[in-house]
C-alpha cells in the first residue's frame, strides 16, 4: 500500500463520485477506479457500494476513512519536519558557555534571537570552563561554545575561533575600600592586595590568565580565596575577604556593597571568543552563527 492509494481513497470517499474525484485529483477516471479496487484487493474488504446512480461508503470503509486520514496528516507532519530540520528550524543545539558569558548583552541577545527565530530546535545549554570547551566540540558534545580569554585560544585547526569582543577588566571591593575612590588602578597596585578568584582547579582560564599578567608585571598574586561560582566571588568581596578582578560585563550585576575601577594596563584586556568545528557543522550550528553575526554591533 503506498500513499497515492490512501489519499485516491480519501479523495474517493469525500466526493463520493469518481468523475469528480479523478478530476480533483487530477487522474482520469478509468485508472482511478483499477487503483480503488487494487486498494480493495489488498485489504480484503470492499470500501465502497457502488451503483450505476451512486457510491456510497461501505462500515469498512468509513472506519477505514478516518484512519486514512490520518496517516496521511502523519506523513505530511513528517515531511514539514524534514523540511524544517533541512533548513535548520528543527533538531537539536548544544551551546557552551563560561560563567560570565550570559552577562555580556551581545551574546544574551544572541541566544534570545535565536529562540525567537527558531523556537522548535531545542536549545540544550551547558556550563563548561574554557579550557574544556575544545575537547567537548572534537568529541561532538558541543556545537558551539564561547570562551573568555585575553588572547586567541589555543585550539587545533579543526576548530574556529572567532572574536565576539573585547572589554577591560574591573577590580571589583567594598565602597569603603582605600582603593575605591580611585579612578583607575594598575596591575602594580595588586602587589600584597588578598585576591578572591577563580578556581584553577575548576580550569578557570580566566584565573590562569590573570596570575600570568600580574606576574608579568613583578606581581605575585596574594590568593585569599578561591570560588566556584560568580555570586559567591561577589559575595566574598562585599565580606571584605578581599578583592576580586572581574570582566566589565560582569559590572552590570551592581550591589551597593561594591564598587568598580578599571585597571588601566594596555594588556589588562579580555575577550570573548565563539567556538564551533570547521566542518561538519550541523544546520542549527550554522543558524546559530548567523544569529550571533547579526547580533554584532555595528
Amino acid at each position: 500500500m503506498e500513499l497515492r492509494h490512501l489519499r485516491y481513497f480519501v479523495g474517493v470517499a469525500e466526493e463520493l463520485h469518481f468523475a469528480r474525484a479523478a478530476a480533483r485529483l487530477g487522474i482520469s477516471q478509468p485508472p482511478l477506479s483499477q487503483q480503488i479496487a487494487a486498494l480493495e484487493q489488498e485489504l480484503g474488504v470492499r470500501l465502497f457500494d457502488r451503483t450505476s446512480r451512486s457510491v456510497c461508503l461501505t462500515a469498512a470503509g468509513t472506519a477505514f476513512l478516518s484512519e486514512a486520514r490520518a496517516t496521511l496528516a502523519q506523513a505530511d507532519r513528517a515531511i514539514h519536519v524534514a523540511h524544517r530540520a533541512a533548513r535548520g528550524e528543527g533538531g537539536q543545539l548544544n551551546l557552551g558557555f563560561n560563567a560570565s558569558a550570559p552577562f555580556v548583552p551581545q551574546i544574551a541577545k544572541a541566544i534570545f534571537d535565536y529562540r525567537q527565530a527558531y523556537p522548535d530546535v531545542k536549545l540544550a545549554l551547558t556550563e563548561l570552563a574554557g579550557c574544556m570547551q575544545p575537547n567537548a566540540l572534537s568529541e561532538h558534545a558541543l556545537d558551539v561554545c564561547f570562551v573568555r580569554s585575553f588572547r586567541r585560544p589555543d585550539v587545533d585547526a579543526s576548530v574556529a575561533a572567532t572574536p565576539i569582543l573585547e572589554e577591560r577588566m574591573m577590580v571589583a571591593m567594598r565602597p569603603d575600600h582605600r582603593f575605591a575612590n580611585r579612578p583607575d588602578l594598575g596591575l602594580r597596585d595588586l602587589e600584597g592586595e588578598p585576591l578572591i578568584l577563580y578556581s584553577r582547579e575548576d580550569g578557570a582560564t580566566f584565573t590562569q590568565e590573570l596570575y600570568a599578567m600580574l606576574r608579568g608585571v613583578g606581581v605575585e598574586p596574594n590568593l585569599a580565596y578561591t570560588v566556584r561560582e560568580v555570586s559567591t566571588l561577589f559575595g566574598l568581596a562585599a565580606a571584605g575577604i578581599g578583592v576580586t578582578v572581574v570582566a566589565e560585563s560582569l559590572c552590570a550585576l551592581q550591589s551597593s556593597k561594591l564598587v568598580y575601577v578599571p585597571l588601566s594596563d594596555p594588556e589588562s584586556r579580555t575577550g570573548m571568543w565563539l567556538l564551533h568545528r570547521r566542518d561538519n557543522a550541523s544546520l542549527t550550528c550554522r543558524a546559530f552563527l548567523d544569529v550571533v553575526a547579526a547580533s554584532a554591533p555595528a
